[in-house]
Parts: structure tokens; sequence; C-alpha cells
């Protein structure tokens, strides 16, 4: 098979293809855990439904369906953290993600492949920052109601 003037062997098909399956399975994981967090979130506090999360698998439609989670996803943390009190960044995890779907973008146009694989290495960067952050933000929600949780028991025991 040739593809741009380079002949593709059978080998590079095959190592194309498990590439591939290893990084649909990294963003399966990846919207896993906008899931769940969404899933922590109030439901009047969320501006993207838990589902919705996984449509970034879809191809194509991710490099559009990045920038909406990034927004909807900031502004449900925004409002949940307004919402329980708990002092957090304004606009939580914006700037990773909106850099993190830029870069996408970027890395996605074949024009230059010199500034597609630096793209493509911020990209890189840049989701492994968003997605560490998102899982601290789920992780601070379920520890902060685990703390409500303990107070209420201790305030019932005592009454």
């Amino acid at each position: 098979m040739e593809y741009n003037g380079m002949t593709l062997t059978e080998d590079m098909m095959w190592a194309v293809t498990i590439i591939y399956i290893i990084s649909l399975i990294v963003r399966a994981f990846y919207c896993l855990t906008l899931s769940k967090t969404l899933k922590t979130i109030a439901e009047e506090n969320q501006l993207l439904k838990p589902w919705m999360a996984w449509m970034a698998l879809i191809p194509i439609v991710n490099l559009y369906w990045n920038f909406v989670i990034a927004n909807r996803m900031a502004d449900s943390l925004t409002n949940e953290f307004y919402d329980r009190k708990i002092a957090e960044e304004e606009n939580p995890g914006r700037l990773l993600g909106l850099s993190y779907a830029i870069f996408m973008i970027v890395a996605s146009i074949p024009i230059i492949p010199s500034i597609s694989f630096v793209a493509g290495v911020f990209t890189l960067y840049y989701f492994i920052r968003y997605w560490v952050k998102i899982d601290y933000f789920r992780v601070l929600i379920l520890e902060h109601q685990r703390f409500v949780d303990a107070k209420n028991k201790k305030e019932d025991e005592t009454n």
C-alpha cells in the first residue's frame, strides 16, 4: 500500500492499528474519568451530562467536543465548588482543557509535518495534565462529601 508516495509494509499497518487501538483504550479511560467526575457533581450544577463525555471518542466530532468539555466541565465544577463552599481556582481546568483542544486541532492539520509533530507532543502533555486535574477535582468533591457526611453523623450522634 502506498500513502503520500511512501510504501507502507504490512508490519507498518499492524503497528498503526495497534497504536490506534491503544489510543482508543486510553481515550476511553479518559472519558470514564470525565463521566465519573460529572456524576459526582450535583445534577443542578451539571452543564454537561455524564454520558456526553463519551462523545469525545467519536473521530472528527472530538475536535469540537473537546472545547465543549473544557468549557462546560469548568462551569459545572465552578457551580459545584460554589455550592459546597470549596475554595478552588476560578474556571477550574478550563485553561488546560482549552490548551489540549487547541493543540489537538493543530496536530490534526497535516500541512507541515514538523508543526504537527510538535503540536502532537504538546497535545499529549496537556491531555495528561487535564486528565489528572479533572481526576483531582473528582477526588476533592468525594473527600468533601465524606467530610460532610462524617460531620453530620457526628452531630446526629450527639443529639
